[in-house]
């Protein structure tokens, strides 16, 4: 199951930050950290937003952040910050509480990763008991035992 790269050590659970991009880097900082690439990823992540929009946003409270794979991403991987109160990603209310990032080292080999969040992020009732976590802990067991 490629959810099961998404450990206690990547997820972040904050009360809120000021901004969208805030949002990326601070959802970014537990893979940066681990060395599954370098800042100009997270940079490149949100230059994508800057110049496309709030394509990000794939449902409401649901963000995932990523870049074109590049030079500067050395392993697939997934992290999560989780905001207890929603950031606006555009002009049209475009909300998330639940920020993932990957990190894509070609485009195939993040596809398990995104096929396995659109499984357990279709179904709305696993969505609601995410957002009412309130640690690592909890999230990980919802998303876990989402994916059956």
């Amino acid at each position: 199951m490629s959810l099961e790269k998404l450990t206690q050590d990547k997820v972040v659970v904050k009360e809120r930050v000021s901004t969208w991009d805030e949002a990326i880097r601070e959802a970014s900082q537990p893979l940066l950290e681990q060395g599954f690439f370098n800042v100009s990823y997270v940079d490149a992540m949100i230059e994508s937003v800057k110049s496309l929009g709030p394509y990000i946003v794939i449902a409401p409270e649901i963000a995932i952040a990523h870049a074109r794979p590049s030079k500067d991403v050395y392993d697939v991987g997934i992290s999560l910050l989780k905001l207890n109160q929603p950031i606006n990603f555009g002009e049209n209310s475009h909300y998330a509480r639940l920020i993932f990032v990957i990190s894509a080292i070609d485009h195939q080999a993040h596809l398990g990763i995104l096929q396995d969040l659109a499984h357990i992020l279709g179904d709305t009732e696993i969505v609601k008991e995410l957002l009412a976590c309130q640690n690592a802990d909890e999230i990980l067991g919802t998303l876990r035992g989402g994916n059956k």
